[in-house]
């Protein structure tokens, strides 16, 4: 037998031998799921390629119960309960290799999987990020959201359809270029899109490469000679983003000023309160790198969903106008402050929270490993060493046992009807534990003021309200397509504005 085919003939052999372990006799071979899934890690692969990951899972679940096999060595889970114990258990279910994929100086304070520089980054900056930092750079936001106002006003003359999805991009990156880099990147101005940094493209890389662990070093070294140009691509815009944040970080401690409230500044000035340690200027970079990331389009995918969602529903709408003008109408600036904005508005913060249900934007499998040597039990099944768990968002918000059969119904109502304290207890849009989203505060600031802003000062009519509002999702999920509308000026307010 010649070589060349006895040399096949043995690779054949041992990927079949793979095949037949992996679907009938590893450890995880009694639980359901896609049959390619079972042996190979491209299936899921695949899922984030096609942009419905989500949605997929999501099916999976409702044709084969609360856990699902999704990788040679993972399984998804749908219950409330799994989440929190998956979430919840600390150092017991450290993250896995996946987030290896979004390293791009250092591993950041979202992706590292040691514990104890996690926690040491996390006391550093919680100060950056707490209610009263950003209370402080509120004056940042506010110039931001008043060139948004700017460009309505040019839409309200002009009566031309608009993209309101684009424009809210381009205010939230503008927002996070100035208090991340120092730096305005002027969006709002241009309105170009073509000059926004390559912010899905990272995410998205960052995704494939977590997904297939295995073959990351391999696909890190071979990118510049692939066939592929949409691959090369992606690592060109990481470079590309990697280069604008040294670029910035550099400039912004050359200046030296010590008294900006922003949160490059926050970054520089950072103390563990525990060993007075500081951040390097690598580590500054890293930092902010995942600020700029993390922040922009989970906040202007959260808000372009929740103005469709509100203007797709008439009642809804009203009642939200109603609830802002009784309780921020004596308020004369032209930008709503942000206090007391979630006490005062029940029925607004109601409507954010289905919101965060029905489209959860960050929608990346968080992935965990168990390292318990006789396993770990997860919501009554015993779940052995070295399986990777994870628990997705949209899975558990759409999981008809917590929401009943209308869970893919808009519906505010849930947050104010006699289980609203049960339902709050299953959403999860920030993650929940010791890892928990460290920008809560600057999401839900930028959301509330954006949101009270506009519907206090216009009226928007979407263009096409009877449309299936959807999402697609690199690891970050938006509205598939632009959000059409034409604005005119509140006929209370046009005076007084």
């Amino acid at each position: 037998m010649p070589t060349v085919t006895l040399l096949a003939l043995i690779i054949f052999l041992l990927v079949v031998t793979q095949i037949v372990y992996y679907t009938f006799f590893h450890p995880l071979a009694k639980y359901p799921g896609p049959a390619i899934a079972k042996f190979t890690n491209l299936w899921k692969a695949y899922q984030l390629w096609s942009l419905h990951m989500p949605e997929t899972l999501t099916q999976l679940h409702d044709k084969y119960g609360e856990v699902v096999r999704v990788g040679p060595n993972d399984l998804s889970f749908n219950g409330g309960k799994a989440s929190g114990q998956i979430y919840k258990a600390g150092r017991g279910l450290p993250k896995t290799e996946f987030y290896d994929g979004f390293t791009t100086f250092n591993p950041n304070l979202f992706g590292t999987q040691d514990e104890e520089i996690h926690s040491i980054r996390r006391r550093q900056m919680a100060h950056a990020f707490s209610l009263q930092s950003i209370r402080e750079m509120e004056s940042y936001i506010d110039t931001h959201l008043l060139q948004l106002r700017k460009n309505l006003d040019h839409y309200v003359k002009t009566e031309e359809v608009f993209d309101l999805k684009e424009l809210i991009a381009f205010y939230v990156l503008d927002v996070l270029g100035e208090l991340a880099f120092n730096r305005s990147f002027n969006s709002q101005v241009e309105q170009d899109s073509k000059k926004l940094p390559p912010i899905n493209d990272h995410i998205y890389l960052s995704c494939l490469l977590g997904m297939m662990p295995e073959m990351m070093p391999f696909l890190k070294v071979v990118a510049a000679w692939t066939p592929l140009p949409w691959f090369q691509g992606l690592f060109r815009a990481r470079k590309q983003l990697k280069n604008l944040t040294a670029e910035c970080v550099s400039h912004r401690m050359r200046e030296k000023i010590s008294n900006r409230k922003d949160l490059l500044t926050c970054l520089i000035n950072a103390v563990d309160p525990e060993t007075g340690a500081t951040l390097t200027e690598l580590d500054i970079n890293t930092e902010a790198f995942a600020m700029i990331v993390a922040g922009s389009h989970t906040t202007s995918g959260t808000l372009t969903l929740l103005f469709s969602h509100i203007l797709q529903n008439e009642k809804v709408l009203e009642k939200v106008v109603a609830e802002i003008d009784q309780n921020l109408s004596h308020i004369t600036d032209e930008i709503n402050p942000s206090d007391d904005l979630e006490q005062n508005l029940p029925y607004v913060m109601a409507c954010i929270q289905e919101n965060f249900r029905i489209a959860p934007v960050f929608s990346m499998p968080l992935a965990r490993k168990v390292i318990s040597e006789g396993g770990i039990e997860i919501d009554g099944h015993v779940v052995p060493r070295n399986t990777t768990v994870f628990s997705l968002n949209h899975v558990v918000h759409h999981n008809p046992s917590i929401w009943g059969s209308d869970h893919d119904k808009f519906d505010p109502s849930r947050f104010l009807g006699p289980k609203a304290d049960f339902f709050k207890r299953h959403l999860t849009p920030f993650s929940i534990g010791h890892r928990m989203c460290i920008g809560k505060n600057m999401a839900m600031t930028n959301i509330l003021k954006v949101l009270t802003t506009v519907l206090k000062h216009y009226e928007l009519e979407m263009m096409d309200p009877k449309q299936k509002i959807s999402t697609i999702s690199v690891g970050i999920s938006e509205k598939d397509g632009p959000l059409e509308c034409r604005v005119r000026k509140r006929s209370i307010l046009s005076d007084a504005s």
